[in-house]
This record gives structure tokens, C-alpha cells and sequence, in this order.
């Protein structure tokens, strides 16, 4: 969607779901951190009637970026769900002046000590981890509580980036409302196409730091976005769970009537 100084906020409706119906639109956003949204971004976005904003970003991040207000009418929930690399989690932590240097540190100490693993299977880990581990559980629990709350809509949830917290989340809230998984895959997949000129932009400023290729290798496979990483979160929920709406119910604790309630408030 057109917001000036963001790459990937997008409306998540359209998808037809396992009942015929069809996700609404103008109901469900997913996107970036609003922080760089411009004046005129911010203007576009006061029209979209959100009431809710889920940030899954951690107090660091929040810290360093804060999202610029919407409107007084806005109530945020941040709810980190603590799935990263500690790649990524280096960087997290460092100062907006030395992020990059820093990401780019740890890989190199990981190499030097040959611990550095196969810059696929660090990401692949994540959205293993994104299912399993209990702080992502109550992460998303809550934030698929509060998508199933009445007066939540319109919705955005959001990371830094929108592409892996994001499109976890994003992925749990449209396979509860039954859509199928080569649509939930491809819905991930949108993030590719909006961030090629970003990931362009990165990857010039991280030649600037190095030009190790095995180092910028496993620096593309953080903003990269293949379909294999979010099938991995999908086909671990099949594989022990049955499919999405008995993992949300049996792990994320949504009640019948919830996963109800999400369906009468986004389908038509």
C-alpha cells in the first residue's frame, strides 16, 4: 500500500478460505515498523480507521525506533516473541551507529571459530522456534487474543522489518481463518518483491564493511524471504498439531468461541 517512507505495509484481505469465504479487506494490515512512515505516510494512514497496532519488536528496537503516532485512537501492544538468531540478536542490541559492524562481528567470530552453520538452517531454527518455544506461544496467544477482540479491527502487526515476526503472525491469523497454505506462503512471499530495493540498499552498505563473500552470504539470509522458512513454521504445526486452528487452540489457548469470533469479524 502507498505509505510514503514504508516498504511493506500491506492489506492482508482477499484470501479465500477452506469455507468458500473471503478475508475482508480494510480489516487485517501487515507491515514494517511505522517508524520511518513520512508526514504524508502518517496522513495515509489515519484514513485506514486502525485501532490496533501488535509490535513484536523488542524494547531495544522500540527504543531506538519509535513508531510515529497515528492517531490518539490508536492502542499499541508490543509483544516480543524472542525467536532470534544471535546473529540477529547482536544487532538488536547495538546502538543504531553500530549495528551493521556489529552483525557483521559476530559472523566473522563465528567463522573464525568454524561455528558459523549454514546461513538457511539459522533462519529455518527461527521459525522452528517461532512454533515451539514458549515466549513465541505467549507472544502470539496474546496477540491472537487481541485480533479476536471486537472492537480490535482494523489491525496491524508488525516487526522491523514485516517479514519474519510478522510473517509468523500473519501467517497464524489467516491459516485460523482457513486459508490455504499455498496462499499463506504466498502472502510471505509478497515481502520479496516489496523489499528488493531495500535488500539492494543493505547489502551496498554492508560491502562497504566487508567483502568476505561467505560473510555477505550469510548477511543476505537475513533479509532474504523464501518460501522455506515460513513452510517450516506451517509444516512443523501439520506435522504435530493436525493444522493451525488445533495448534492455536491446544498451544496458543484460543477458545472455540474465539477462533468464532475471528471468523464472523474478518470473513465474508
Amino acid at each position: 500500500m502507498p505509505v510514503e517512507g514504508m516498504n511493506n505495509f500491506r492489506d492482508m484481505g482477499g484470501y479465500e478460505t477452506d469455507s468458500g469465504k473471503t478475508v475482508q479487506w480494510g480489516k487485517l494490515y501487515r507491515s514494517d515498523h511505522i517508524h520511518n512512515a513520512t508526514d504524508k505516510g502518517i496522513a495515509y494512514l489515519q484514513t485506514l480507521g486502525i485501532h490496533t497496532i501488535i509490535d513484536y519488536r523488542s524494547n531495544v528496537e522500540t527504543q531506538k525506533y519509535p513508531n510515529k503516532q497515528i492517531s490518539d485512537q490508536v492502542t499499541t501492544y508490543q509483544m516480543d516473541p524472542s525467536a532470534h538468531a544471535a546473529e540477529l540478536a547482536a544487532q538488536f542490541q547495538s546502538s543504531k551507529e553500530e549495528e551493521d559492524a556489529n552483525l557483521i562481528n559476530e559472523i566473522i567470530e563465528q567463522k573464525e571459530k568454524g561455528t558459523l552453520v549454514d546461513h538457511s538452517d539459522v533462519v529455518l531454527t527461527q521459525y522452528h522456534t517461532f512454533v515451539t518455544k514458549k515466549e513465541s506461544q505467549e507472544a502470539f496467544s496474546k496477540m491472537l487474543q487481541i485480533v479476536a477482540d471486537p472492537n480490535a479491527p482494523a489491525v496491524v502487526q508488525h516487526c522491523r522489518g514485516g517479514k519474519d515476526r510478522t510473517g509468523f503472525g500473519s501467517m497464524l491469523v489467516l491459516g485460523t481463518l482457513g486459508v490455504k497454505k499455498e496462499d499463506l506462503v504466498e502472502d510471505y512471499l509478497l515481502t520479496a518483491k516489496n523489499r528488493i530495493e531495500r535488500n539492494r540498499i543493505k547489502m551496498e552498505g554492508y560491502k562497504k564493511l566487508t567483502n568476505d563473500p561467505v560473510v555477505l552470504d550469510q548477511l543476505y539470509s537475513f533479509i532474504d524471504t523464501k518460501p522455506d522458512f515460513i513452510e517450516e513454521s506451517i509444516d512443523t504445526i501439520h506435522e504435530q498439531y493436525g493444522s493451525i486452528e488445533n495448534y492455536v487452540k491446544k498451544e496458543l489457548k484460543l477458545t472455540e468461541q474465539m477462533v468464532q469470533q475471528m471468523k464472523n469479524m474478518y470473513l465474508e
